[in-house]
């Protein structure tokens, strides 16, 4: 997997990491000096600490690995802080990079923003995880009849009957013909939201109840460990990197089966 660029707060660390993933042999860091139109020596010394990249050689080296404009600049900000020698400078640079780093948890910034629904429709939606539930289920074609909604869920045909009016109503569900489909209308939750909280909740209680009869193909883990504070950056770089790769999958998957994701990374003491 090629590494990730805020994994790192070395830009010196981080070339080698991009130029050596593919072994030291690959000739990524020959083909690097000869964009740069630098010699190969060059580059290794920067790596080991004996020369820097100037500006310029570090805006091409943004273009050569293919850097975004996010990329690029967080890039940029890992060489100025590394070359600075006025501790001010070196201390902005390092407030700046501690920022980015930052803003990469907020898992919203990941995931494509979408028409959020008003404070009183959000408090309903998430007061239970059938609202959901009744998401998800409605993409699923076999899914897409009342009857078999209703059937699906497990809860009160009532309740049910109940909810999807009322997701009809805000544009979360939408009838086309004679199918109840997902809408235009999609939820995601900011980690700000006061709702967060009880949609975390809602899923786990779910996932306590299914485990009282669970089934051989479910995965279950729960993992206690003790890790430094700077390693446990590169596994929530990492985590969140899945996410995303998580979220494309399922974007582009058919929609066969509804499935339970559960996930919890945070420091107890």
């Amino acid at each position: 997997m090629k590494p990730l660029i805020y994994e790192f707060i070395s830009y010196r660390e981080y070339l080698k990491a991009r130029l050596e993933h593919l072994g030291p042999r690959s000739g990524l860091k020959r083909r690097a000096a000869d964009f740069l139109n630098v010699h190969t020596t060059f580059v290794s010394q920067v790596v080991l600490g004996k020369a820097d990249l100037s500006l310029d050689q570090a805006e091409k080296m943004n273009k050569f690995l293919g850097h975004s404009e996010e990329e690029g600049e967080y890039f940029l900000d890992l060489l100025i802080h590394e070359r600075a020698a006025e501790p001010a400078l070196k201390r902005r640079y390092a407030n700046r990079i501690k920022q980015k780093r930052l803003d990469r948890i907020h898992i919203k910034r990941r995931l494509e923003k979408s028409r959020e629904l008003d404070e009183a429709d959000q408090a309903r939606f998430y007061s239970s995880h059938l609202y959901g539930l009744l998401h998800v289920l409605s993409s699923i074609p076999r899914y897409q009849k009342r009857d078999a909604l209703v059937a699906a869920t497990g809860f009160p045909p009532d309740k049910v009957n109940d909810a999807i009016d009322f997701m009809l109503k805000i544009g979360v569900l939408k009838s086309e013909k004679d199918r109840i489909v997902p809408g235009e209308r999609h939820v995601h939750l900011s980690r700000e939201s006061k709702h967060v909280r009880q949609h975390h909740a809602n899923w786990r209680m779910a996932t306590l109840q299914h485990m009282a009869s669970p089934s051989p193909s479910d995965l279950h883990y729960s993992l206690t460990f003790t890790c430094s504070e700077e390693d446990v950056v590169k596994l929530r770089e990492s985590l969140l990197a899945h996410l995303k790769s998580m979220t494309q999958t399922i974007e582009k998957s058919k929609e066969e089966h509804v499935y339970v994701y559960c996930f919890d990374f945070f420091r107890w003491i």
